[in-house]
């Protein structure tokens, strides 16, 4: 099986272990194909994907609600999911967890929150624009909700909607306003909590619902905040049919919304982020030529780059440049099996250079079945939809998220989170100590199998035996008596 391959460590290199954050190995695009799908992973534990360059770790950090009769999942590709320093994210607007437990830490007043934006640069800060205008921030740590602001006068107004976008220094951020058949773009100014511009395009939603526009797709800033972008819907204008001269994707000065340029004839699914060079992007699939897949178009000028003319990126997927912390990058959803069914990074300059950051193994048969990778912060890892090919149970989906395999450096003994596990590497035996009582020892081999469970322990510490485990690397998974959970990784000599 394509994951069967063990994770071997010479251990002549280390004395112990520590986990870090790191990227996959950089190189030519890689059309992998495969033959079957790994079985379904429990809540909060993982299988890994060795088929890809660098072996990722796919773990299953979602669960089916029995009271809600619902499987929560993540919202959308260009929604951020974790919080400004990825020690926690939220499931839609209902549950906030801690990033690294997968527990949860926060019920969210959804009702009163929905739709919720994290903050780009405040962790404990949470935004919500409401359709009836309100504005309102919400706090983690005092768990208050503030109205800053209210807009009057709209029917509804929306983000995006749906695919808008707080620039990365939570400064600008364009709203939609209904009014009959008028759509307005409101420029709100987030710090000093006050309309700076509001732009009238007469007859723009059309008979749209108060969910959709009629004639525009999404509106939104770019990261920097210095564009408003408009994608214009193509299946209602084009070049040959425009609504008073507007199509494809245009850009505009955020301050006043004056018009600046057509950047793409033709818009699909795409996101704003930042070229190698520095320079604004906007990152879509497909372009003029019919071997473009993958296209980012300057914003500040009249230029576009192909950066994917492989063919399996001709199927519709999605992209996401939700990784403002490490610019220079796109990710990008494989949909469909038949075109891999891989997540990708893809390098934004001319170079054809990518990271293979796993296969989603979902079928994609449902929408919400379908992956939408959306990267963290520094793009380190990605969290997506998948049903592990269960096409059958239209209901199915979990989150997984996908990240590389920890380095390994050593210093003596390892005592993280009141958890110290020694002597490692380890021979015959590994020693224990909690500061809160075990309740239950798992422990998983390099491929997230599980081999050993050691249930009511009732105690501060354990010595496990590990005479008869092969030489190679493992993962020790403690519950505690309070549902505490601590993952961390340990060597076999």
């Amino acid at each position: 099986m394509y994951y069967l391959k063990t994770l071997l460590i010479p251990l002549f290199l280390f004395y112990s272990v520590i986990l870090f954050a790191q990227f996959p190995i950089q190189g030519d695009y890689q059309s992998i194909f495969l033959n079957e799908t790994p079985d379904l992973p429990n809540y909060q534990e993982f299988i890994a994907d060795n088929s890809v360059p660098s072996p990722m770790q796919i773990t299953r950090i979602s669960d089916y609600y029995e009271p809600w009769d619902w499987y929560p999942i993540i919202e959308y590709a260009k929604i951020q999911t974790w919080n400004a320093d990825q020690t926690a994210y939220k499931i839609r607007s209902v549950w906030v967890y801690d990033a690294e437990t997968h527990q949860i830490i926060n019920n969210l007043p959804s009702g009163d929150l929905y739709p919720a934006y994290w903050s780009n640069i405040n962790s404990d800060l949470i935004f919500s624009f409401r359709e009836n205008g309100d504005i309102k921030t919400y706090s983690l740590s005092t768990e208050t909700i503030t109205t800053v602001h209210s807009i009057v006068g709209y029917d509804v107004i929306k983000l995006g909607p749906g695919e808008g976008n707080i620039d990365k220094n939570d400064k600008y951020v364009a709203l939609v306003g209904k009014r009959n058949t008028d759509l307005d773009v409101i420029i709100y100014d987030l710090e000093l909590n006050q309309v700076i511009h509001t732009e009238i395009f007469a007859g723009a939603w059309g008979n749209g619902q108060d969910w959709s526009p009629e004639y525009i797709d999404w509106i939104s800033v770019s990261q920097s905040g210095d564009y408003v972008g408009i994608m214009w819907n193509h299946t209602t204008t084009s070049s040959a049919n425009t609504f008073n001269g507007h199509f494809g994707v245009e850009i505009f000065n955020t301050i006043d919304m004056n018009y600046l340029r057509r950047i793409a004839d033709y818009g699909n699914h795409g996101d704003f982020g930042y070229a190698v060079d520095g320079d604004e992007v906007f990152v879509q699939f497909w372009g003029p030529n019919t071997t473009d897949y993958v296209n980012m178009y300057y914003l500040n000028r009249m230029e576009r780059i192909t950066i994917a003319t492989h063919p399996d990126f001709d199927a519709a997927g999605h992209i996401s440049c939700r990784n403002i912390n490490r610019p220079g990058w796109t990710y990008l959803t494989q949909t469909d099996a038949a075109q891999s069914g891989q997540i990708v990074a893809l390098k934004l300059d001319d170079s054809g250079i990518v990271e293979h950051f796993g296969h989603h193994f979902s079928s994609s048969t449902t929408y919400d079945k379908v992956p939408m990778a959306v990267p963290s912060p520094n793009g380190d890892k990605v969290m997506f939809k998948s049903d592990f090919g269960d096409a059958a149970n239209t209901d199915l989906v979990y989150v997984f998220q996908s990240k590389v395999y920890g380095v390994i450096l050593g210093v003596n003994n390892f005592q993280v989170n009141n958890l110290n596990i020694y002597p490692n590497p380890t021979e015959n035996n590994l020693f224990i100590e909690m500061k809160s009582l075990i309740n239950t020892i798992f422990i998983y081999n390099s491929l997230g199998q599980k081999i050993i469970t050691i249930s009511d322990v009732n105690n501060l510490t354990y010595n496990l035996n590990t005479e008869n485990l092969y030489a190679g690397t493992y993962f020790i998974r403690l519950e505690t008596r309070n549902s505490q959970i601590y993952t961390k990784l340990f060597l076999k000599k």
